[in-house]
């Protein structure tokens, strides 16, 4: 018997990427854009919104003509009466054009993400700190490889958690590896990043 291979697909379940989704798959469907459906196209801007996606500019303005500022904007466009999907392909083309796509919004700054790990060194050091120096084991006493085993451990903890779909869980365990490796560097040193001339100048 031959092998077979099942998936699941979940109706209703599509998403975008990239606003570039929307031309390809209109060049795919030019000669059945019936199947372009309004809902279709709602409903996929929707499960992006869920996605934590947002329409952002992702390089130097460009006035490239009329184009969506967000994906509540796309979703209101194509929610009109009188839709027209060519019309919605062209501001979909000005869009990117313009150098705006979709992104995964940031929930935090680089500031709060570094804040959070400070406090997290805090916490490290008052929880293991008396405990090493009572056993005569400073953190200080410790090589490079003993810090990371330290991480790997805690990695697979972070690993552990996205089976099992606990993605805030997975997130703790990423903030213990950030300040375990701060600490790291703090005892061994922080060798520096130079940032070549080419990538500073964006060639």
């Amino acid at each position: 018997m031959d092998n077979s291979y099942y998936s699941q697909i979940v109706p209703n379940s599509h998403a975008y990427g990239s606003l570039r989704n929307f031309l390809i798959m209109y060049e795919y469907h030019s000669h059945r854009t019936d199947e372009l459906t309004p809902e279709y196209i709602i409903t996929g801007l929707k499960n992006t919104l869920k996605n934590e996606m947002e329409i952002k500019l992702i390089g130097e303005p460009v006035n490239a003509g009329a184009f969506f500022t967000s994906i509540k904007n796309m979703i209101e466009y194509v929610e009109k009466p009188d839709f027209n999907l060519e019309s919605f392909i062209v501001i979909v083309g000005n869009t990117l054009k313009s150098n705006i796509d979709l992104k995964f919004k940031h929930k935090m700054n680089r500031e709060e993400v570094y804040d959070r790990i400070d406090t997290e060194r805090d916490y490290q050091d008052l929880k293991w700190s008396p405990r090493r120096e009572k056993n005569n084991t400073p953190d200080e006493s410790k090589p490079p490889a003993e810090w990371i085993n330290y991480i790997e451990y805690h990695i697979s903890k972070a690993k552990n958690e996205v089976y099992l779909l606990n993605d805030d869980l997975a997130l703790a365990e990423v903030r213990k590896v950030a300040a375990l490796a701060v600490r790291c560097l703090e005892i061994h040193g922080c060798p520096e990043r130079e940032i070549p001339e080419d990538l500073l100048n964006g060639e």
